[in-house]
């Protein structure tokens, strides 16, 4: 058991919430059935390999995937006190080498998807050797978070708001654990009068995510009392909040 996680996730998780170990450094608020979705099947396996490729991010999508490792340096950075939530955090193939590289905050990476964590986990420890002692894994529902309010001074968001139909339950959620004065940071694909637009409508109707428009994000950030800005490289949005 990794004693270092475990305080770190007792500091944000509120006594006596269902909280076990499923295998070092990767705890579960989930019962002993385990939660899945997607990611959980073949296909998890096909968007690491795929949807993951830098040339593919490039060609189709009209962004560079350092653009995500530049926005986690930064948000790990914006403050020297607090936790740091990566919601959503994925197999941290854009990320993991930013990660391995600070050890200032406690850190927790949460996903809804097991594979997807025991992916991450396994990147963190094929480039430094072990998992961080500041990093611990959880798996968790972004629309259920576990944590105490005011639990986060930094939360980072990559590419989860295009997986969820109601962005605004995600959105008023998040700024209840946020700490006051905290920020956050997201990245969404978004639709951008592009050829890609067609691509993303199909994959939207094959049921893999949501297409909105930055109007439409705008929108739901709006409802939520949150004033954001926001940058957009191809069909790519990064959006900040409290900057």
């Amino acid at each position: 058991m990794s004693t270092s996680g475990e305080s770190i996730l007792s500091r944000v998780i509120p006594t006596g919430h269902n909280l076990r170990l499923v295998e070092p450094h990767i705890y579960s608020v989930f019962p002993y059935i385990e939660a899945s979705n997607t990611y959980d099947s073949p296909f998890g396996n096909i968007y690491d390999r795929v949807a993951c490729n830098p040339v593919y991010n490039r060609l189709i999508w009209g962004y560079s995937i350092t653009k995500f490792a530049s926005l986690a340096y930064d948000a790990l950075r914006s403050s020297k006190k607090g936790n740091v939530l990566d919601l959503g955090c994925g197999s941290m193939a854009f990320t993991a080498k930013t990660y391995i590289q600070y050890s200032d905050r406690p850190v927790v990476l949460m996903d809804q998807s097991l594979k997807m964590l025991r992916i991450a986990k396994s990147r963190l420890i094929k480039l430094n050797g072990n998992v961080p002692d500041n990093m611990v894994f959880l798996h968790a529902d972004a629309l259920q978070l576990p944590f105490q309010q005011r639990s986060f001074d930094t939360i980072i968001s990559q590419n989860l708001l295009h997986c969820l139909n109601d962005t605004k339950k995600l959105l008023i959620g998040l700024m209840n654990v946020l700490a006051e004065d905290g920020k956050m940071y997201f990245t969404t694909l978004v639709k951008g009068n592009r050829l890609a637009d067609r691509y993303l409508h199909a994959l939207a109707g094959g049921g893999k995510l949501v297409s909105r428009n930055m109007e439409e994000h705008q929108t739901a950030f709006n409802l939520s009392g949150m004033s954001i800005k926001y940058d957009i490289n191809g069909n790519m949005a990064f959006i900040y909040y409290g900057k």
